[in-house]
């Protein structure tokens, strides 16, 4: 606490993409007005090296967009990292950011990922 008032916390934002502002706000009301949310948009080599980033910089959470292999190995570094949940959206006054084929999405929430499984079959 500084001067009385409890300090946000420190989100480590993990993509190429910028966070939109209504990911924003619903972090800031998670976590506290004065949340300061981070984009780390530097390229990494591995997961581990994300995991490095997370530690060294002193981040109390993170959210994550990168391969489901990449997300298994920090879950087996002990990070618990969020997801942004969002749908395909086609009504133009609804959609808040589009996907690198241009189709257009709305932020639904964030989920917390516990664990990455895949189950096969031949």
């Amino acid at each position: 606490m500084k001067g009385g008032k409890p300090m946000g916390k420190k989100i480590l934002w993990m993509s190429r993409h910028e966070p939109h502002r209504r990911q924003i706000e619903t972090l800031r009301n998670t976590y506290g007005g004065d949340t300061i949310v981070e984009q780390e948009s530097r390229p990494f080599d591995d997961a581990r090296q994300i995991a490095k980033r997370f530690r060294e910089g002193n981040y109390d959470d993170m959210v994550i967009v990168a391969p489901l292999s990449v997300i298994q190995v920090l879950c087996n570094e002990g990070i618990r990292m969020l997801w942004s949940e969002a749908v395909e959206e086609n009504d133009p006054s609804k959609i808040e950011f589009r996907g690198a084929r241009g189709q257009g999405f709305r932020f639904v929430r964030f989920r917390r990922i516990k664990r990455v499984a895949l189950e096969l079959e031949d």
